[in-house]
């Protein structure tokens, strides 16, 4: 079972007041799976009155009751935003591009300087990813369009939009010269961004209108002898590509790239959320909250959660989960921590120098930091 926590709001301020001799005594409490657990500082001390230990370092709480731990990272920073921010996405020099629910993309640029587009979508925008390049972003929204934006002056040079429902799955291709898309009408359309055009279209032969609830690219690093004949002027760095295409059904459909033919099927359980991959990695998320994963295609553990899966992150060795809480799974399927914010989190990304979430007019970040809390 995946560990819920919530923590008393004030809590480090009491800790605080207890070592600054403000109060001589003062409580607090957290809860672990709906559970309460008590806790009393005086001075330097945090006593359990109760089985749980209690033990802090700046950016993760660690409760521990001997046969159990449970990890609660803490934000380092959190970012205002006169959005309610849907989405998020971040570059290695520390940009940010934030989507909005009222369709609003805003950009934070490390020079200082910001934009906020109002209608860049007309409903929620779902998802925003920076280019490799860093200039160009995409943005998702519910209005069944991909926008693709110059970051240096917000420009739209390209709609794309073809999509009768609504949009799943956006993957940008190498260097972005083709983007992938999926929505709930069964379609997983290539676009080609120079025109704007949808170049190819993927379907279930067996379901054609399976909705399309997630999908990641994978390089298997190989050139096939078979490929298709290349065409330069469509088609880019496709070579040694697959797609995986997630479906509500519980199918994970896998396409090669290269050919744009179907390799296969894999059927990962029904009502399927959320799905990621990486590597020999496969997870897929489902309505019930349970975590599924596989490796080289074959099942090798399954958790539960206590709600339906939101989204999927395979990252920085870790898989990411988003419940009403986002929670961070090791490879093995065990549990290293929860990614605690007292506002629930709309959306989150996984960059190199942290994890972002997306929430009401706040953007949170939390360290990708090891460091072993002190039981107090």
């Amino acid at each position: 079972m995946i560990d819920e926590a919530v923590i008393q709001r004030d809590f480090r301020a009491v800790i605080d007041d207890a070592r600054r001799g403000a109060v001589a005594r003062e409580a607090f409490w957290v809860r672990v799976n709906g559970q309460r657990h008590d806790f009393e500082c005086a001075g330097d001390s945090v006593r359990a009155l109760g089985d749980w230990q209690f033990g802090q370092d700046a950016d993760t709480v660690v409760l521990s009751n001997g046969s159990k731990t449970v990890r609660i990272g803490l934000a380092d920073s959190r970012a205002e935003s006169e959005l309610d921010v849907s989405c998020v996405a971040t570059t290695v020099d520390g940009d940010l591009a934030l989507g909005s629910a009222n369709g609003a993309l805003e950009f934070a640029r490390t020079d200082g300087t910001f934009q906020t587009i109002a209608n860049a979508h007309y409903a929620n925008v779902l998802d925003v990813q920076f280019f490799p390049s860093k200039q160009v972003v995409a943005s998702m929204g519910l209005d069944y369009s991909v926008k693709i934006w110059s970051f240096l002056d917000g420009s739209n040079p390209r709609t794309l939009r073809k999509h009768t429902a609504s949009l799943t799955g956006l993957a940008i291709i190498g260097k972005g010269r083709n983007v992938v898309t999926g929505a709930r009408d069964g379609a997983v359309y290539v676009w080609q961004c120079a025109t704007g055009e949808a170049v190819w279209e993927f379907r279930r032969v067996r379901e054609p209108c399976d909705p399309v609830v997630g999908l990641a690219v994978l390089d298997d690093g190989t050139v096939s002898d078979q490929a298709a004949a290349v065409q330069d002027t469509i088609f880019f760095e496709m070579q040694g590509k697959n797609l995986l295409v997630a479906h509500e059904s519980g199918v994970v459909a896998i396409y090669d790239m290269e050919t744009r033919s179907a390799t296969g099927e894999l059927f990962a359980g029904k009502n399927i959320t959320a799905m990621d991959a990486h590597e020999d990695l496969l997870v897929t998320g489902h309505s019930d909250g349970t975590v599924r994963c596989f490796k080289s295609y074959e099942l090798c553990w399954e958790q539960k959660g206590a709600e339906e899966v939101r989204k999927i992150q395979i990252a920085q060795g870790k898989i990411f989960c988003l419940f009403r809480q986002l929670v961070a799974l090791t490879p093995k399927g065990e549990q290293q921590s929860i990614l605690y914010q007292e506002e629930k989190p709309n959306n989150f990304t996984v960059a190199n120098d942290g994890v972002y979430t997306a929430s009401l007019k706040a953007v949170h970040k939390f360290s990708h930091g090891t460091r072993a809390p002190v039981l107090l």
